[in-house]
């Protein structure tokens, strides 16, 4: 068998197969690449080239691996692993990205307006990725996630409490007719609300929305009343956007930064931990 020649390996087109290998979408790892479509297939066609076998098989609009396909992404993914921990290793504790895992309506409407000054504060940047539920941290690289507490993690995480969950009904001050809004995302929200206050909310009709965003976009175009978490609209609410005439009150779930690491052996974790907490406080 004729012994490959490592000077002639195309290095980076493993980085485009393994992207989407993970998705099983060219269109997807293009996205998560910054390149375009026909990057990734031109990068994917040279590495299937160099080893002379094809590594996907068409199956409707998708990908699938074949079987050196498969064989080729468990090495990829076993020495890209490898590669990140151990450049996570060498790499000054100071000097690196403090990459962050947060609920994408909480990263948009809280996180983004108040991490410049917590960047420009500690002298480290933080990159922030929206991403809901369970966080596979070594495998996404992602040192930190801000979650709600309304999904079971495992018992080896490291999680700490940083903020109580308050809900409240908002609209815009010159509502007349409401109706109320709803999300499939927190579908459960006005029963809860209303439960937990024992106010009784009058509505015309209801609407219902894919996210929360969508939801808080409705209200903010006079559409009717939402119930959202508190975090979400501090901004409307401070600007005159919106009122709450009933506040905010604690719905018993809470956020909280996990980690699959003790927060005190990392100075960056710790120092946005405590950050977190006055901010939500």
């Amino acid at each position: 068998m004729e012994q490959i020649n490592l000077n002639r390996m195309p290095f980076n087109a493993l980085k485009f197969f393994y992207h989407a290998a993970h998705t099983g979408s060219i269109t997807e790892a293009a996205r998560i690449l910054h390149v375009t479509h026909g990057a990734v297939s031109k990068q994917i066609k040279l590495l299937e080239q160099f080893t002379g076998v094809s590594l996907f098989v068409k199956q409707g609009r998708g990908l699938r691996l074949s079987a050196q396909g498969v064989e080729l992404m468990g090495c990829c993914r076993h020495i890209f692993e490898e590669l990140d921990n151990t450049l996570r290793r060498i790499a000054p504790q100071e000097k690196r990205d403090l990459v962050v895992s947060c609920e994408p309506i909480l990263a948009m409407k809280w996180l983004i307006p108040r991490i410049g000054a917590f960047q420009q504060a500690h002298g480290f940047n933080v990159v922030i990725l929206a991403a809901g539920g369970m966080v596979d941290f070594a495998r996404q690289s992602i040192d930190a996630a801000l979650r709600r507490n309304d999904f079971m993690w495992p018992s080896e995480i490291f999680a700490e409490a940083v903020a109580a969950e308050k809900t409240g009904v908002v609209h815009i001050p010159a509502l007349t007719q409401y109706k109320k809004l709803h999300t499939h995302t927190r579908p459960l929200a006005w029963r809860d609300w209303q439960n937990q206050t024992g106010i009784s909310f009058e509505a015309e009709g209801e609407l219902f929305f894919e996210h929360f965003y969508l939801c808080i976009q409705a209200a903010i175009a006079g559409m009717g009343a939402a119930v959202v978490s508190e975090k979400m609209v501090e901004d409307e609410i401070n600007k005159g956007i919106f009122i709450a005439p009933h506040g905010f009150c604690a719905d018993g779930s809470h956020y909280y930064l996990l980690s699959d690491k003790p927060f005190a052996a990392d100075t960056r974790k710790q120092l946005f931990l405590e950050w977190v907490r006055q901010e939500m406080a």
